[in-house]
């Protein structure tokens, strides 16, 4: 077993596209991670990366953004060593391990809830974000519709019993790559999560 093993979940209301951009950058991993150097093993874009690291450290990273409501989960995993003189793994002792953990924990806190500061720009938990660009409709035979049905009381506009929504109309909960249900937050706690 690693002597590092990291761990973290943030949660981001941008759509996973836009957090993948930050990571697909190498500069990027340069500014997150200065002692680190990082090879990609898989980029699976607006799905996340996994890399082989080297430096400081010799063992595998991997950043995985999990779609949930109208944002992104960032699930963050370090498994290494500290390098020796030749850049072979060399575990440290329980008391530095724990100490290094701890510190590559901070170190990736900090890096996520940057991001969330860059990314969201200000945006107060459970407002909808920004629209996305239109895209052309696309031309049809059939009959004229005014967009997707919906089960549900339009919300594109004031409601009398209850905050204003411009964002999607969701018919379930958000699910995993798995197919998994994901929990989301309790009825009227909003979409954030603290650190």
């Amino acid at each position: 077993m690693s002597s590092v093993d990291v761990v973290d979940e943030t949660f981001l209301a941008v759509p996973p596209s836009r957090v993948a951009a930050e990571f697909a950058d190498p500069a990027g991993w340069r500014r997150f991670w200065p002692d680190l150097q990082l090879s990609v093993i898989v980029d699976r874009e607006a799905k996340g990366f996994r890399w082989t690291v080297s430096g400081s450290l010799v063992g595998s990273m991997e950043v995985w953004f999990e779609p949930v409501l109208d944002g992104t989960v960032v699930h963050y995993y370090l498994r290494a060593d500290p390098a020796d003189q030749n850049g072979h793994p060399a575990p440290l002792p329980p008391r530095r391990a724990g100490a290094e953990k701890s510190r590559r924990q901070r170190s990736a806190k900090a890096i996520m809830l940057s991001l969330k500061d860059k990314l969201e720009q200000g945006r107060p938990p459970g407002v909808a974000p920004p629209p996305a660009p239109a895209e052309p409709a696309p031309t049809s035979n059939g009959p004229a519709t005014n967009g997707p049905a919906s089960n549900g009381p339009a919300s594109n506009g004031p409601a009398s019993n209850g905050p204003v929504s411009n964002g999607p109309v969701s018919n379930g909960p958000a699910r995993s790559e798995q197919g998994h249900a994901s929990p989301g937050p309790a009825p009227g706690t909003g979409t954030s999560v603290s650190p």
